[in-house]
């Protein structure tokens, strides 16, 4: 900023606050997920491919037969920023640091990406997935959940149809009932170091979350596991095209965007002052939309 912060790099924004996106972020890699390799406006939409199971026919004449007319892309449709913000008041305050602003930049990246995951989890309901027991859910307290029951699910799934990319994706409840399972902690079973790392290894194939972001509209329905293909739910992560990188002026805006060298995954870093009271202002934001595709998942629900 022209007046403020100066210190701060988009190399330090990077690697401080990045992270906690990223971290936020992960049960959504369980859905199908295309980061969008350029500035996206409200309203307009991209294609996110589709891992889906294909048909094959036998040649007879030609190979324009529509045998394998499977939905391979859905179309994500562009809404509004998710963001989170923080201020400090230099009248009230010190004035702000640089520490200060990087501390609070990761606890709103990981605001927003807990309001992507909210909104992605949203869509497995039971007017999506149906609720059929032993065939769309699975009745099991959150105190006897083990890997037994992913081994039911696994089973349950494969009915569907899904035959790759399996994941589970826990509420806290579970995932605390699961770490404790025999068949995880011993490692000559398991070849893990869950004990050590405090992270679900695969089971049976199928990659292991759990987050706090478990929406109201699934946990009424006592949801506490979604277990999922990737055909289920297509999500587009991206930033707005109002992003103009480095903008800098006498009102003490900046404007940064931030790339994960890594995944692609992308955010804007923005702070100012507020010329009226001299407050300092900081917020980070993405852009993520997602549609339910097709019915690929089955859930635990609380016996």
């Amino acid at each position: 900023m022209a007046n403020s912060l100066t210190s701060l790099s988009p190399t330090m924004i990077q690697d401080e606050v990045m992270p906690a996106l990223k971290l936020g972020l992960s049960p959504i890699n369980a859905a199908s997920v295309k980061i969008a390799a350029s500035p996206v406006e409200v309203g307009g939409s991209t294609l996110v491919p589709i891992i889906a199971g294909r048909t094959a026919g036998t040649y007879s004449s030609t190979f324009a037969d529509n045998t394998g007319n499977t939905l391979t892309s859905a179309s994500v449709t562009w809404t509004a920023p998710k963001f989170a913000s923080w201020y400090v008041n230099p009248n009230t305050e010190a004035m702000p640091t640089a520490e200060r602003f990087l501390a609070e930049g990761r606890e709103c990246a990981y605001a927003v990406a807990k309001a992507c995951v909210q909104d992605v989890l949203g869509k497995y309901l039971e007017a999506n997935i149906g609720s059929t027991e032993n065939t769309d859910e699975l009745v099991v307290a959150a105190a006897d959940y083990d890997v037994d029951d992913q081994a039911t699910l696994w089973g349950m799934i494969k009915t569907k149809g899904v035959n790759g990319g399996i994941s589970a994706i826990h509420n806290i409840a579970y995932a605390t009932n699961l770490l404790k399972d025999n068949a995880l902690q011993d490692r000559s079973a398991s070849g893990s170091d869950m004990l050590m790392t405090g992270e679900l290894p695969p089971v049976l194939g199928a990659n292991q979350y759990y987050t706090d972001a478990f929406p109201t509209a699934v946990t009424n329905q006592n949801t506490g596991v979604i277990y999922t293909g990737k055909q289920t739910v297509a999500v587009a992560l991206g930033v707005p095209n109002s992003v103009q990188e480095g903008l800098e002026n006498a009102s003490g805006v900046r404007i940064e965007l931030i790339t994960d060298p890594d995944s692609g995954v992308q955010m804007v870093w923005r702070t100012w002052v507020d010329s009226n009271t001299g407050i300092y202002w900081g917020s980070v934001y993405v852009m993520c939309d997602s549609v339910f595709v097709q019915d690929a998942a089955v859930r635990v629900v609380s016996a």
